[in-house]
């Protein structure tokens, strides 16, 4: 993590916010010319610091209206148990984000959906049904008041 430095975090900074801004622009941005910004960035690809690039889209105005975060607790903690969770949960694209945690529940799950009724027919009739589930505990979201997916860069990663 330690072979940043300040031309490095500026590059990572614009880009998070602005992946397709052309190499002349984030040369200037970061105070480098063309040919050695490019470089950077693809040594930052290459290094792994930047791991894709994507396109971010409007849930609202695609549908997904409803998201919920979804609590859950399997019968056991056995290798098998996680990974048969592990492979239904891949196969769902209502998730949106899976975390396995430590404390009292085993997953947390980030859930897209259309709406009510279709978060019911979700949580009745696919997520309940994964053999070993034994316990939800569901949180509507009522308002996002912050969602980004920067990471912050701070000052202990420059070189």
């Amino acid at each position: 993590m330690g072979n940043l430095d300040s031309f490095d975090v500026k590059i990572l900074t614009i880009l998070q916010s602005d992946s397709r801004i052309k190499t002349m622009d984030l040369a200037e941005k970061v105070g480098l010319s063309p040919t050695p910004c490019a470089r950077r960035v693809k040594r930052l690809e290459q290094d792994g610091y930047i791991e894709q690039y994507v396109t971010l889209l409007n849930a609202e105005l695609l549908g997904a209206k409803l998201s919920a975060v979804v609590n859950i607790r399997l019968r056991s903690q056995t290798s098998k148990a996680f990974d048969r969770f592990d492979a239904e949960i891949a196969k769902m694209p209502e998730v949106t984000g899976c975390y396995l945690l430590a404390g009292n529940f085993d997953y947390l799950l980030y859930v897209r959906v259309a709406d009510v009724d279709s978060f019911r027919e979700f949580m009745r009739t696919r997520l309940t049904s994964i053999e070993g589930v034994i316990e939800t505990q569901s949180s509507i979201i009522l308002q996002q008041l912050k969602h980004t997916t920067a990471i912050p860069l701070l000052k202990e990663l420059l070189i």
